[in-house]
């Protein structure tokens, strides 16, 4: 039997092709990001601090527990850094300060206060060397050997000069050393002293010395400074320290008539004299008196005078 074929009309229409906007849109990484926001192995985000009130709040910044801990730990090494450095700078400005020498106390060792004008003098002598050199107030820098010889150019009496902290901060103590005269000479109504160095100077902090150099030159005071000259005086000095060095006590020292190189002097319980020359070593020349002194001692004489102003020779009579 044969079928009849479907008229055209009467055809059931094609099923529609499903289009692309019937299907489900995908979601975009920012929806899938939210919806899945607290899924396994997602760090979760928090704050323990009562200002941030909530996590859409402008500028909050949330931190986990462990990330808390974090910045608490690195701020306090921040802190305490930055209290380490402000204790070493405090540290190295006290010891500066320390250091520094702004005003000074000035006294003289194993004499006392000193009068006001020696005061002010060594004060101007101290303030003119810092005056050139202002890094040496800070005492590890000081050259005390060349602070010594700046005041001893001006006062000759200063022996030695030491430094040290006094009661404040910017103060020092100076103390100076006095020189101690072994013998002296009245010249023109005032006295020059000299010490066992040799060392001539007017100021004396000390007792007047026993021993006095006695002028039988005859010269006239106009000259007597070339007479007490600091070579002259020094040498005194030494043979006067020397002597005393080997045993030998000096019991008085004269310049004699018309000469101004040339001494004299006698030993105590001895009554011979010595005559020395300024032109010759005062070490060589006491060393030949302490020779004579011997020989003479066990010969049992006493001359009158030993001539020793020429090396190798002695001369008595």
């Amino acid at each position: 039997m044969r079928l009849g074929r479907r008229k055209s009309g009467d055809a059931e229409a094609p099923a529609r092709r499903r289009q692309a906007s019937d299907e489900q849109v995908r979601p975009s990484a920012e929806d899938l990001s939210n919806r899945y926001a607290f899924r396994r192995n997602r760090t979760l985000t928090g704050s323990s601090s009562a200002q941030v009130a909530s996590s859409n709040e402008l500028n909050a910044e949330l931190r986990s527990p462990r990330a808390h801990v974090h910045h608490l730990t690195a701020l306090r090494r921040r802190l305490l850094a930055t209290f380490i450095g402000v204790a070493f700078v405090a540290l190295g400005l006290y010891l500066l300060l320390s250091q520094l020498v702004a005003s000074a106390t000035i006294q003289m060792a194993k004499i006392g206060v000193l009068p006001n004008d020696d005061q002010a003098a060594y004060h101007e002598a101290l303030d003119s060397y810092y005056g050139a050199r202002p890094a040496e107030r800070l005492r590890f820098l000081l050259n005390e050997q060349a602070l010594l010889a700046h005041l001893q150019a001006s006062r000759p009496e200063i022996k030695s000069v030491r430094i040290e902290p006094g009661d404040g901060i910017g103060n020092a103590s100076v103390t100076l050393v006095s020189r101690q005269p072994i013998a002296r000479w009245n010249l023109s109504g005032s006295n020059q002293y000299v010490d066992s160095d040799g060392i001539v100077f007017a100021r004396n902090y000390y007792s007047d010395p026993g021993l006095q150099i006695v002028d039988n030159s005859g010269i006239q005071a106009s000259s007597n400074r070339l007479v007490a000259s600091n070579r002259f005086l020094g040498f005194v000095g030494r043979v006067i320290a020397k002597s005393s060095a080997n045993g030998l006590s000096v019991e008085t020292v004269t310049i004699p008539t018309l000469t101004t190189r040339q001494i004299v002097l006698t030993l105590k319980g001895k009554k011979t004299q010595y005559k020395l020359s300024v032109d010759r070593s005062a070490g060589q020349q006491v060393e030949d008196i302490v020779h004579i002194d011997r020989y003479l001692a066990a010969k049992g004489l006493t001359p009158g005078y030993v001539d020793v102003r020429i090396s190798g020779k002695a001369f008595y009579k």
